[in-house]
């Protein structure tokens, strides 16, 4: 099982705090990191959103304002049709074996990832200069290219990444441990930090940094522990394909969502009316709305309604907790609604974690998991009403109800730094950090 994408996310964004002003930044030093979930892939290709170790780069990448930046491509072209572009590489860049970086050995990753989404898309390759070409149209080309699933690396023997990152792999145990070495030639300077260890499947709360799931038992964190939390990166929902409208409609009204996020969450996430958060839409709330169980007692008065069943997945308190809550809720409103651990039940309680930070590539994702490609193949990103239409559309097809927004939460130990402003996509490198001695 590879690591969720939340839980990625964080990694690469869960270290940014101010930095006192008085304190000088220092090299050296290993930085331990916690995680109680075990990683089983390394392949950047099959990651989410930001890269979530810092071992191989995209050409480009997306600021926090959804802007195109140089990363690994210097510059780009593209004719007027869009069908043709192209990119120039950025000199002087070596792998983590010393072989140089050039169009030709960028192609066949970058080549791997595109055919995904792309199926006739072309790629050539001279010195520093890719040229990509379909006979289509290719508007989102480079938000594509930003995507951790176009990073530009090679495999190992041993399957792990060989990219041009501030720091490499120097061992892997799958579903045990990584080491992360710092990469002594990067292009970009490098790191404060000799080397990175991540524990996985630990909950020692010892290290330098910690994950802490959200689970039914609060956890006792050690003295002087600060807590960092992200973003709202992963929507919990209700999904089902065969509800009757009514009766769906009814529950979404039954659904007292802020309880479940001041007692459940310790208000650390975020009750969720519509399909992306406020961050990443800049609409959410228009999707706001306050439970109605006296009208949806009235929708259902004249159905004769059979018992319904909730599957949650298993090990993950916190599904529990919520499928009980929501029970409750259905009960007051008159919908006998049963709990239950895995299996097919009518409806089923689902993690959704969020892989970019651009609302169409969100909502296209939504949509295909729904069964509803179609209403997003038309979709001009370009006009805000245009999402704004598409999640309306989606959440009127009576499949899914969403319920809270989450963010991942981390403990930090006091000897963790930041020796960087945050940068513009909301996330930390590892290359910025450092730790006291």
């Amino acid at each position: 099982m590879r690591l969720p994408a939340c839980a990625w996310l964080a990694l690469s964004s869960l270290l940014f705090f101010p930095l006192d002003g008085a304190t000088r930044p220092r090299y050296g030093g290993t930085l331990v990191v916690d995680l109680s979930t075990p990683i089983t892939s390394l392949d950047p290709s099959e990651s989410p959103l930001s890269l979530p170790l810092p071992i191989a780069e995209t050409l480009v990448r997306l600021n926090s304002r959804g802007e195109i930046e140089p990363q690994l491509a210097v510059a780009w072209q593209r004719e007027a049709a869009q069908k043709r572009w192209r990119i120039s590489l950025r000199p002087k860049v070596v792998f983590h074996d010393g072989e140089v970086l050039t169009a030709v050995n960028a192609v066949p990753s970058l080549l791997a990832a595109l055919k995904k989404k792309y199926g006739d898309i072309n790629i050539t390759a001279g010195g520093q200069t890719i040229v990509i070409q379909s006979d289509r149209a290719l508007p989102d080309l480079l938000t594509d290219l930003a995507s951790p699933r176009a990073a530009i690396f090679r495999k190992a023997e041993n399957g792990s990444p060989i990219g041009t990152g501030p720091f490499r792999v120097s061992s892997w145990e799958p579903g045990r441990r990584i080491t992360l070495s710092a990469f002594e030639d990067y292009w970009s300077g490098r790191s404060f930090l000799d080397s990175v260890v991540i524990n996985m499947g630990a909950s020692r709360g010892r290290s330098d940094i910690f994950d802490v799931p959200f689970t039914a038992t609060r956890r006792i964190l050690p003295e002087g522990t600060r807590i960092w939390s992200s973003r709202p990166d992963e929507l919990i929902a209700l999904v089902s394909a065969d509800v009757q409208p009514v009766v769906w409609q009814a529950l979404a009204l039954a659904i007292d969502r802020p309880p479940i996020v001041n007692v459940l969450t310790e208000r650390r996430g975020e009750a969720a009316y519509g399909l992306l958060p406020q961050w990443l839409s800049g609409y959410a709330f228009l999707f706001q709305t306050a439970p109605d169980a006296a009208r949806a007692r009235q929708m259902i008065a004249q159905l004769r309604l059979n018992p319904l069943t909730l599957s949650y997945p298993g090990n993950d308190s916190l599904a529990k907790s919520m499928a009980d809550r929501i029970a409750l809720n259905a009960r007051d409103v008159g919908i006998t609604l049963q709990p239950v651990l895995h299996g097919n039940g009518n409806l089923r309680l689902i993690r959704w974690p969020f892989e970019s930070v651009d609302a169409a590539t969100e909502l296209t994702r939504v949509a295909a998991m729904l069964g509803a490609s179609e209403r997003s193949n038309s979709l001009d990103a370009a006009r805000p009403e245009a999402l704004y239409e598409l999640e309306r559309a989606l959440l009127d097809t009576n499949r899914l109800i969403p319920l809270l927004f989450l963010p991942a939460v981390y403990g930090l130990n006091p000897r963790v730094h930041d020796g960087a402003q945050k940068n513009d996509s909301g996330a930390l490198h590892l290359e910025t950090i450092w730790v006291d001695p």
